[in-house]
């Protein structure tokens, strides 16, 4: 028996079986779940990988059955229409940079050091996560003597909710795959994590079976300067699209696969022409596969005295198929509250009808940005956490808000009119921060101060 074998048993003995029970059972029961499924494939579908890819064209064959028929023109166009909706949520919440404001300077100044410009991206890449899987899902930990937090993928995390509004977790079981080595071999290895209060157990998948991972059992949630530390709560922080954590690709599916269809179909059609017919007279061959052989390979075919080939065909009628992807597009606008760029007269339109076309995409936004206010609440937990263990301050009673600036289209020139109109009767910040062309109001101001000579507050 190896020294590993050993540790391993000696660590089996001191694991509650019930527990590692437990584990295996929430990590089957999560693998299997069609919650997962949905996860899997709003990411197929969002990398364009749609039910579509895999279409085949079926004939009856002679004993009455379908079967696939190779030989027949198979189209299989997918369309990236769920990419387009949820990128369209996203860019809207996250495509300008958000604001966290809170009274505190000092602790203004810690927030915005942990949200820096790579953790502000993966901000916007937990939305995209959250509107493709129904829920994304951020681990605090502490790298280098930082607090960090990683975006872990929705379908390694089975999470043990405490209450049934899932708000508050009991646990969670993370399932995920690493690559190892056992001498020049790569293998995959599937590991289990059990996180709860009292840390993070490890667990190795093998052959069905748990066994603990002795090189990574019983770890804190945690560690300062060497020394172990747990959180109240689980580090992992929730982030849903809705309060049903259901994806956006459950609502538009169906649609998505009948444009894809019908569009492939149409493509089909269009190349064969299966509406027409051949009348073939006294043929100079055995069967009808050497014929369609010879008309594809040399386009032409041998007939005998007073023998010939007649094509009679029907014209395609396309206004039919027009006429229904047209209504299927708008319906998947309608299911998935997007905006359909390619509307007519889209780019004509005022302020007052932007906002009504926008309207079903901000009013799906303003719930996410419900749910990522929940969220940004947790985070403040662990960083106030954090700031305390560290030593650098104790902010148990100060608060902070994510304000996150939409990203809407406009006409410009009413903007602006509506800008100087207000000269006057709104403050200068306030102003300057709905123009048009001002990114940064406070840099705007820095400008405008430049320029008349005046004292710029905070440097040059």
């Amino acid at each position: 028996m190896t020294e590993t074998e050993k540790i391993i048993r000696q660590i089996e003995k001191c694991a509650p079986a019930a527990e590692a029970e437990v584990v295996s059972l929430e990590a089957e029961r999560f693998l299997k779940s069609e919650e997962r499924q949905w996860m899997l494939t709003g990411q197929r579908y969002y990398q364009n990988e749609g039910d579509i890819c895999w279409r085949r064209r079926l004939v009856i064959g002679e004993n009455g059955l379908p079967q696939e028929d190779p030989t027949l023109t198979n189209r299989k166009i997918a369309h990236g229409f769920l990419r387009k909706l949820v990128d369209q949520k996203c860019q809207y919440l996250f495509g300008r940079p958000f604001t966290i404001r809170a009274e505190n300077a000092d602790f203004a100044a810690e927030i915005e050091r942990i949200f820096d410009r790579g953790m502000r991206n993966r901000m916007k890449n937990l939305c995209k996560e959250a509107v493709n899987k129904g829920i994304g899902w951020l681990l605090a930990y502490v790298e280098d003597g930082q607090l960090q937090f990683a975006k872990i993928p929705a379908e390694q995390v089975a999470p043990l909710w405490a209450d049934e509004e899932h708000t508050r977790l009991d646990g969670a079981v993370r399932i995920y795959e690493v690559e190892c080595y056992a001498g020049r071999e790569c293998r995959h290895e599937t590991r289990a994590e059990h996180w709860h209060r009292d840390g993070v157990d490890t667990y190795i998948w093998r052959d069905g079976k748990l066994f603990a991972d002795p090189e990574n059992w019983g770890r804190a949630h945690l560690y300062i300067d060497g020394k172990p530390y747990n959180f109240e709560e689980i580090p992992l922080i929730p982030f849903k699209y809705n309060e049903e954590e259901l994806p956006l690709i459950r609502f538009v599916k169906p649609l998505v696969d009948d444009y894809d269809l019908l569009k492939s179909e149409d493509a089909d059609n269009l190349l064969d022409n299966p509406n027409a017919v051949m009348v073939l007279t006294n043929y100079d061959g055995e069967d009808l596969g050497e014929f369609r052989r010879n008309l594809a390979q040399y386009k032409a075919v041998k007939v005998s005295d007073n023998g010939g080939l007649e094509i009679k065909s029907a014209p395609l009628s396309t206004e039919a198929v027009n006429a229904h992807l047209e209504r299927t597009r708008k319906d998947l606008y309608e299911a998935g509250r997007g905006v359909d760029t390619q509307r007519e007269n889209f780019g004509n339109l005022s302020g007052v009808a932007l906002k009504f076309l926008y309207a079903d995409l901000d009013l799906d936004c303003a719930g996410i940005e419900t749910e990522f206010a929940a969220g940004f609440e947790k985070m403040l937990r662990f960083i106030r956490c954090w700031l305390l263990l560290s030593g650098r301050g104790d902010f148990s009673g100060e608060e902070a808000r994510l304000i996150l600036n939409r990203d809407i289209l406009l006409n410009e020139a009413e903007a602006i009119e509506g800008c100087v109109q207000s000269a006057g009767i709104l403050s200068e910040q306030t102003i300057l921060e709905n123009h048009p062309w001002i990114e940064s109001a406070a840099e705007e101001k820095r400008r405008i101060l430049r320029e008349k000579g005046g004292e710029i507050p905070g440097g040059n």
